[in-house]
This record gives structure tokens, sequence and C-alpha cells, in this order.
């Protein structure tokens, strides 16, 4: 005889995936963004801050702990993840490991991302404060959470995330439900999906569409609000001329990626994040090979 679903236990409010199925989505989505030439960024042409190689060390471990991101807290995954990745390299992004794993835990557990960001706590908040004490990442988050670490066993971590979200980005995305992920770099992504040749160029089409429509905030934080509109009235250019579906898009691309490189204070680096978030989201949704199974050998140097 079927249970009822009356017996009080929580019933998924989406159809749940399952540990192999999170790991594979996020281990695709981190290798093919981290490896695609988003103008700025560190990819598998061109190193920013970090070596390519250093970046896809992290992926193995990161898809395996978001594997298990239903069974602990948020800032616990984020912080195992990061103390992963820290063990094998040295070097870690809690800020990458933070995108995916309210989405995991949501997809684990059959809930959407909105119940998932309301029920943080401060147990979530003390954990992903240490990942980035751990990691020695510094920056307006970093300083909001220690912050509202000593404001008390009340305070949690969607609290301190809503307090900075206008200087960082992954606060911006905790604060408003993922509204970049889900409302704009989903969509373009898989609009760019159905029209580019390959995972990588539309990859780099959704990350031109993001980088459009949202001032990057690390730009604004290292160089001023003025210097990030900038920065997305040039990529809004190289869309109109076709972005990755023209000869002028792509020597667009060329120009905004060397223009980006030669200042440190320009690299839009909180514009690659929700990309690979969106990336997650569609690999969950469609499969890893709704990604991998669009892969094409560089030609021309890209």
């Amino acid at each position: 005889m079927t249970s009822s679903g009356t017996s009080g236990e929580r019933q998924p409010e989406q159809p749940a995936v399952s540990p192999g199925q999170v790991s594979s989505a996020a281990a695709t989505a981190l290798t093919l963004a981290y490896s695609a030439p988003m103008p700025g960024c560190g990819s598998r042409y061109a190193d920013r801050d970090l070596a390519h190689e250093t970046r896809l060390l992290w992926v193995p471990p990161t898809g395996a702990v978001l594997g298990y991101a239903g069974e602990r807290g948020v800032g616990e995954t984020v912080l195992e993840a990061t103390a992963a990745a820290l063990r094998l390299t040295g070097r870690a992004s809690p800020r990458d490991a933070g995108y995916l794993a309210p989405l995991a835990r949501g997809a684990l557990r059959g809930e959407r991302v909105e119940v998932v960001l309301a029920r943080l706590g401060h147990a979530d908040l003390r954990a992903f404060a240490r990942a980035l004490e751990v990691s020695g990442s510094r920056g307006a988050l970093e300083h909001s959470l220690q912050l509202a670490l000593g404001a008390g066993r009340d305070t949690t971590l969607r609290d301190a995330m809503r307090f900075t979200a206008a200087r960082d980005p992954l606060a911006r995305e905790y604060a408003r439900n993922f509204e970049v992920t889900r409302e704009l770099a989903r969509p373009a992504l898989l609009v760019a999906l159905s029209r580019a040749d390959s995972t990588r160029a539309a990859l780099v089409q959704a990350y031109l569409e993001v980088l459009s429509e949202v001032p990057d905030v690390d730009i604004a934080e290292r160089a001023g609000q003025r210097e990030a509109e900038d920065v997305s009235r040039m990529a809004r250019g190289v869309l109109k001329a076709g972005g990755v579906r023209s000869r002028r898009g792509l020597e667009g691309i060329a120009n905004l990626d060397g223009i980006l490189r030669e200042n440190p204070r320009l690299a839009p680096t909180a514009t690659e994040p929700p990309v690979i978030a969106a990336a997650f989201l569609i690999a969950l949704e469609y499969g890893p090979e709704a990604l991998s199974y669009r892969l094409k050998p560089a030609s021309g140097g890209r």
C-alpha cells in the first residue's frame, strides 16, 4: 500500500536529481566555462590571475562535494569545496562553489532555490565566512560576513548577503534568488546554444549578453561605476556587430579582450560565474550532453 504523503515527511517541490547527476553537471559546466575564451577572463588560451590548469584541477573535487550538497548546509558545502581545492592546488575560489551550492542543494532535495536561500542560517554564515578566510579572499563580502558574525547568533547568511548585495555579485544573487543567473544568463545561453556552432561560442555569446546588460560589480569596485558601464557599452557594441556569429563580431571580441587584459582593474570577474551557474542549470535540466556533445576543435587559435 503506497503512502498518501501525509506522514509529515518533506515532500519534494520538484523532481529531485541524483548526486551523480549533480556532480556530472557541475564538472561539465565548470570545465567548459573555465576553458571558454570569455573576453578578459582566464581560459585555455590565456591565463589571468591563475593558471588554467589550476582551475581545471578544482573541477573533480568541486563536483564531488556538490554531489552531496543535499546532505550539507550551503555554507558547509562551500567550505568543503574550498578546502578540497586548497588541498589539491593551494588556491581556491569560494565564489564559484558559492554560486553552485544552493542550486545543487535545491536540485538534490527537490526544492526551489528561493526555499534554499530562505532557509540559510547562522551555521551557513559561519562556514561560508570560514571558506573566505582560509582561501585568503578579501573584499566587500568577506568584510560583511565578519561583521555579521559579530552581530549575534540570530544573524543569517542571507542577512549578510542582503547587506552587501550592491557590492558583491554573489551576494546579489543570494539576495535576489539568482536573478541574473536564472533570468538573464540561462535564457541567453539556451538561445546561444541553439544558434552557435559550438558550446565554446555559445558560452562566449551568453557572457557578452550578461556583460552588456549588467555592469560588472567587480569592475565597479576596482575602477568605478563609470568604467563598469563603459565595459558594458563595449560589450553591447560587440553584440551589435554580430558577436560570435560574424567576422566583425569576432574581431570585436578580440579587441575587447585586449582592452580588458591591458588594465587588470577592468577584468569582468563578476560576469563569468553566473554563466557557469547557467551552464550548470542547463546540464541538470537537459543532461551534460546538451553542452558536451557540441564540442569542436579550435581553429585559428580560438
